[in-house]
């Protein structure tokens, strides 16, 4: 199994981080534009607007380091930022960890609201979404403080190394195949069963109701389930590439793009799909940029 060890990642190192900041850069400024906007939306006035402004904000952070850590790590291989670096690994894998089960609350929302509306009409209020952040935000932490704090274990970037790995031993192997890949793995499933479950009954819906009020709110509901299932795409298929695919990279550029990359762009793709898949956030960036290109030619 390749890792980063085995290829001379002294040479090209400059370019691998200049590959890695725009693409941090990109995937921190979707996300903080998801962020700014968000308020301002009609659609996402409502408790899967609340999961995905808190989503937001730990992509954002997860984006912030990868931009302003990893990438200026790699690309001056200065030593002092490679001794730091378990602290750093511990702080990207906690804001992963606390949007992998973002992603369960946001497919759960979507189910409930879909299969049984008039529940959902009952605990979709802010109090109730607040305190289910709280949850997600503590669980994170716990997970995190007990896997890679309460064990000899961590998570870091070897000295000259462009990827982020777990310790080498016993104890880390369970957290990093149990802890983190397995479990990860097991969310992502989850998700997917509630998407599929959500897209199967708003297909149903469909053939149902035909009037022009519940056509829209389908479309609405409809764009929601398919942002939440595009997002639980691209975590499994980053959980794969990381931890599985990755171990047949034959060269250093292969291993660089299914690990530090592929996790990059996972996290980035989550802002961006959202802008994507929301007609309202399409509309308010269309009117900034056209609000930014006449005031230019003024």
């Amino acid at each position: 199994m390749a890792v980063m060890g085995d290829f001379d990642t002294s040479r090209d190192h400059q370019l691998a981080g200049a590959i890695l900041f725009p693409l941090a850069l990109f995937g921190l400024t979707c996300n903080l534009s998801v962020i700014t906007f968000l308020k301002s939306m009609p659609s996402l006035q409502n408790c899967f607007g609340t999961l995905t402004l808190a989503q937001a904000v730990v992509d954002g952070v997860h984006q912030f380091l990868f931009a302003f850590y990893l990438a200026p790590v790699i690309f001056t291989q200065n030593k002092l930022m490679y001794t730091v670096s378990d602290q750093f690994g511990f702080a990207i894998l906690l804001s992963y960890q606390i949007c992998c089960y973002s992603h369960v609350c946001i497919a759960g929302n979507r189910f409930i609201a879909v299969w049984a509306p008039s529940v959902y009409a009952k605990i979709a209020r802010k109090s109730f979404t607040w305190k289910l952040i709280v949850a997600c935000w503590t669980l994170g932490i716990t997970h995190m403080t007990l896997m890679l704090k309460f064990v000899d274990c961590a998570f870091y970037l070897p000295r000259s190394s462009w990827a982020f790995v777990f310790k080498e031993n016993a104890n880390c192997n369970l957290v990093k195949w149990y802890g983190d890949f397995l479990l990860n793995s097991i969310s992502v499933l989850i998700v997917a069963t509630l998407d599929i479950a959500s897209i199967t009954r708003l297909h149903c819906m469909s053939v149902i109701q035909t009037d022009a009020v519940s056509a829209h709110h389908r479309r609405v509901q409809r764009n929601l389930v398919y942002q939440a299932a595009l997002q639980g795409i691209c975590f499994i298929s980053e959980l794969l590439t990381y931890f599985l695919v990755s171990g047949y990279a034959r060269n250093k550029w292969e291993l660089f793009a299914l690990t530090s990359v592929s996790w990059c762009l996972v996290n980035g793709m989550d802002g961006f799909i959202v802008l994507a898949c929301n007609r309202d956030f399409r509309s308010q960036i269309k009117k900034l940029i056209n609000c930014e290109f006449r005031n230019s030619r003024n």
